[in-house]
């Protein structure tokens, strides 16, 4: 079990959003995904679940902890046989980054971190934000990695992680002002390469931007198309955008001659569109939403 109230992704969740639940623009964006696939990674490496060398994620206690979005991570390393490169690892739960953004908010909810404000606009429509219970958990956060970055000490583990994935992930802004980040530079610079994960943040977010625009283009051809064609031109986009190089990697609902890929096709049959997602908790399909704050509802298949 996680020793700490809150885990890695969570914290990292809560560096985004200010105490009205808004979140900066910065992290409104689809390379988010990256940095909370990395933090994930990196919660399970601090927890002895995993361990890493230069490239690779090495399984190491596989034992289930009870935590939704970690046990789920196990259940694909131990599918997979943990026989992959971190920038491979980080990319493919990238592909369940609206499942993983939806069970960090209901974790934050639950734990009374966050709580949900429903707003209505436009008579009917309504959007959704999450505002803070109580924020001393994201000033406590902030308060430890300024302690560090202007401190000569040795770091711990898990502040050395928080503060890889803010400088990889480009995110420095959240904890540092500009003329503290030149100062501290040399000192940042330091820490942030102490982990391997973090390292690889920066490649994965390169490689996606290029992707994402083959994806895009890919996208602009699927109208008139059959639901099998939409289907299968966005998995070619997902393999495009996420460095797929085996389609034996794609998730079940996903990869051709499963069942779950039938369920999909039919969910794609049905909305329309293939820009979709699945949450293996719920075994429900719902539409690709990159808001942080409305959640447009699927079916169960």
């Amino acid at each position: 079990m996680n020793p700490f109230f809150l885990n890695i992704p969570e914290e990292v969740y809560l560096l985004s959003i200010n105490e009205n639940g808004e979140q900066h623009p910065n992290f409104r964006n689809k390379k988010f995904d990256i940095i909370m696939s990395s933090a994930l990674l990196m919660e399970m490496a601090e927890r002895h679940i995993i361990d890493t060398d230069l490239t690779n994620i090495i399984p190491d206690k596989l034992e289930k902890t009870g935590e939704e979005i970690v046990d789920t991570v196990i259940d694909e390393i131990i599918t997979f046989n943990g026989k992959r490169s971190i920038i491979d690892w980080i990319t493919h739960i990238s592909i369940h980054g609206q499942y993983f953004r939806d069970e960090i908010i209901t974790s934050l909810v639950r734990k009374g971190v966050l709580k949900i404000q429903d707003k209505k606009t436009l008579w009917f429509f309504s959007s959704r934000k999450y505002p803070m219970q109580n924020n001393q958990e994201v000033k406590e956060v902030r308060s430890r990695l300024r302690e560090l970055i202007f401190s000569d000490e040795i770091p711990e583990v898990r502040d050395l992680i928080l503060l890889s994935i803010l400088y990889h992930g480009q995110l420095l802004d959240t904890v540092v002002t500009t003329s503290e980040k030149i100062k501290y530079s040399d000192r940042i610079s330091q820490i942030s390469k102490m982990d391997f994960i973090g390292q690889t943040i920066t490649q994965a977010m390169d490689e996606f931007s290029l992707g994402d625009l083959i994806a895009e283009k890919i996208t602009e051809l699927l109208q008139g198309k059959s639901a099998e064609e939409k289907l299968h031109d966005h998995i070619l986009s997902l393999i495009e955008k996420y460095r797929i190089y085996d389609e034996s990697q794609l998730p079940d609902w996903l990869r051709k001659g499963t069942e779950q890929y039938k369920k999909t096709l039919e969910y794609v049959e049905e909305v329309g569109t293939a820009e979709i997602t699945f949450n293996p908790r719920t075994r429900k399909y719902s539409k690709l939403n990159y808001s942080y704050y409305s959640y447009t509802g699927g079916g169960g298949m």
